[in-house]
């Protein structure tokens, strides 16, 4: 019983610990908020069940955003996801970039100009991990976890998506 209520209480630490960053994983795919809070929802609700099941997990964090990840894809793959897939499209439903208190100099529109880098950024596993390593500000190791390769393979995405966002870089 003791076991079982520390469980729990990690559960609900983990829960409001990372629902938002997770949320914003979600979001940042689907555009949708209903479908975002639907999944966020579900990999808490499969978490739990795993850790009813007597399952230890190493590293939560990764754990709950592979989980998102697998969940988003097999959406995906039922083609229920509602996805407008534009930026612009999600400023228009009154959508918000979150945005760093503490950044002198700070500009919004550049949090907005560089999200739109983001979203023609190709191929889908640069965008991926770029979205992984500076938004939610992941470890390599923790994105490598998530996606289930490499950390080497994690640091070479991140290295040529850079590249590629500085490509696509007005002058």
């Amino acid at each position: 019983m003791v076991e079982q209520k520390a469980t729990q209480e990690a559960y609900i630490h983990a829960y409001e610990q990372h629902a938002d960053a997770i949320f914003r994983f979600v979001y940042f795919r689907t555009r949708d908020k209903e479908d975002a809070r639907d999944i966020v929802q579900e990999t808490f609700l499969r978490t739990w069940r795993y850790l009813a099941e007597g399952n230890e997990i190493d590293q939560l964090r990764s754990f709950l955003f592979r989980t998102a990840r697998n969940i988003l894809y097999d959406m995906t793959r039922q083609h229920t996801t509602r996805n407008t897939g534009s930026l612009d499209a999600f400023l228009e439903e009154g959508g918000d970039i979150p945005a760093p208190d503490d950044g002198p100099g700070y500009d919004p529109l550049d949090i907005e100009r560089a999200m739109k880098l983001l979203n023609d950024l190709e191929p889908p596993e640069y965008k991926e991990v770029i979205h992984l390593r500076f938004i939610e500000e992941l470890g390599v190791h923790e994105i490598a976890a998530i996606l289930g390769v490499s950390e080497n393979v994690v640091s070479v995405r991140v290295s040529r998506g850079v590249a590629k966002l500085r490509k696509l870089l007005p002058v």
